[in-house]
């Protein structure tokens, strides 16, 4: 949202806590506040009650009131309601208590949350830059640390209380300071990285769900690579994903530049930012060091490592709790993209044949451009690059489009029962084998006439082919 429309929030929310027992007591709080400094678009409205179960509370009251859309979502466990204003309704809207949290052991997965006053709420944020409040009622900015503003305007990344202390009651912040980090382009102020660094390991009682949701958010902001690398650096990469610790340091051929997992945040920087696409681009090398071999004459090869990444894609999602769906999408695109490898620089080598069958295998022209984009990628990463493959490959499959040729969707010509009684097979036979035939014979000529699909198939002996 635009800072104006940000304000007549904050203006109309000043007007209905007038003279009630919320004045002096709401603010907004956080990113909000980071952003508007910045001049960047404001992409949530977080609010801070300093009242014992205020953020609850002023929840239920503004629903009592009638003016939310509809009875707040409430987490009673973190003191926190979510909401939509009639008067905003497209606007969600997180509301919690000032507050202070905890670990409260060593194997805890979730922070213990209990009342604080706005101080003590200041100190137990994850980031200086985030720990600045507005005061509704008053209208006014609150830098509470007294270092904040500064630290924005002078990009600075660290965090409001001692490091340590920061990270131990709540891991997460520490991909949160990585996120920031890499989002913004700003530096991590040393003590608050060797932090990091001793506490990385208390990632370990964190649920997926929550290190998934700022892993996200780091593959889909505008460094990637950055992040990815800050999480080596930091030693949080193997508490998100081990499986791609043993790519570091791992030689290639020349034409790779460097080791598998420099060329890996090549590849996944040159990507639009799409969560799946971004996902099979960090993901795309995985199994390359289980297929590591040196060939006959000393080159460095990993023959079939895009097969043979499926099952480490899918332990490494699963893991992070990923729907099936996107896990399936991901893998699909790894074990895809070295297809059109032999097709030469420009494409060449490709026939129309070839083409329709990967556009049949794609199903979807979404899927089809989405493994484009990481072939191009891998393309482009590559000493000397590959530029005009892919071009040339998308050219040839928008003409195939509009002549009616391509194969996204494959309708075959002749049913179930037309088969069988052309064959003269039993209910119990395996139709696999001149299905398979009838896609063949698609894939050869879109607009073959049904007669000729049918003398095709009257002379088709699926034994023949063995």
């Amino acid at each position: 949202m635009t800072s104006a429309h940000y304000h007549r929030i904050i203006d109309y929310l000043r007007r209905i806590i007038d003279a009630t027992q919320w004045e002096n007591h709401v603010f907004t709080v956080g990113g909000c506040c980071r952003d508007e400094i910045l001049g960047h678009e404001i992409k949530d409205v977080d609010l801070a009650v300093d009242l014992p179960g205020g953020g609850i509370g002023f929840a239920q009251w503004l629903y009592e009131k009638g003016l939310a859309v509809k009875e707040p979502v409430t987490f009673p466990s973190f003191g926190t309601a979510m909401l939509r204003l009639s008067e905003f309704h497209d606007d969600e809207i997180e509301i919690v208590q000032t507050r202070a949290e905890k670990y409260t052991d060593s194997t805890r997965r979730d922070p213990t949350v209990v009342f604080g006053p706005i101080e003590a709420d200041c100190r137990r944020r994850d980031l200086t830059i985030n720990a600045l409040y507005y005061d509704i009622s008053r209208g006014c900015l609150l830098d509470i640390l007294g270092c904040s503003v500064d630290d924005i305007h002078n990009r600075i990344i660290r965090t409001p209380d001692a490091p340590d202390a920061t990270f131990d009651d709540d891991p997460v912040r520490i991909l949160r300071a990585v996120r920031l980090s890499a989002r913004y382009g700003w530096e991590i102020e040393p003590a608050t990285f060797e932090a990091m660094r001793r506490n990385a390991e208390r990632l370990k009682i964190i649920r997926p769900e929550r290190m998934r949701q700022e892993f996200d958010k780091m593959l889909v902001g505008p460094n990637p690579a950055r992040a990815m690398d800050l999480l080596r650096l930091c030693g949080a990469l193997p508490y998100i994903m081990p499986e791609l610790v043993p790519l570091i340091g791992l030689q290639q051929s020349k034409v790779h530049g460097g080791d598998a997992w420099e060329f890996t945040l090549n590849v996944l920087d040159k990507v639009p930012a799409d969560s799946v696409l971004r996902l099979a681009a960090l993901l795309h090398d995985v199994a390359k060091p289980v297929c590591r071999h040196i060939g006959s004459r000393g080159a460095v090869r990993f023959s079939g490592h895009e097969r043979r990444s499926k099952p480490l894609i899918n332990t490494a999602m699963r893991r992070m709790h990923y729907d099936r769906d996107v896990v399936d999408k991901v893998i699909f695109i790894v074990v895809n993209h070295n297809v059109t490898k032999t097709w030469g620089p420009q494409a060449a080598g490709m026939t129309d044949c070839q083409l329709r069958r990967l556009q049949y295998k794609c199903v979807t022209t979404l899927r089809f451009d989405r493994l484009m984009a990481l072939i191009e990628a891998d393309n482009l990463s590559y000493d000397p690059p590959m530029p005009e493959q892919v071009p040339a490959i998308r050219r040839r499959s928008d003409e195939l489009r509009r002549n009616g040729e391509a194969l996204f969707t494959f309708r075959r010509q002749l049913t179930v029962q037309q088969i069988r009684r052309l064959k003269n097979l039993p209910k119990n036979a395996d139709l696999q084998p001149f299905v398979d035939f009838l896609l063949s014979l698609a894939i050869e000529n879109p607009h073959m006439p049904q007669r000729s699909v049918i003398e095709r198939l009257k002379h088709f002996n699926p034994k023949s082919t063995r």
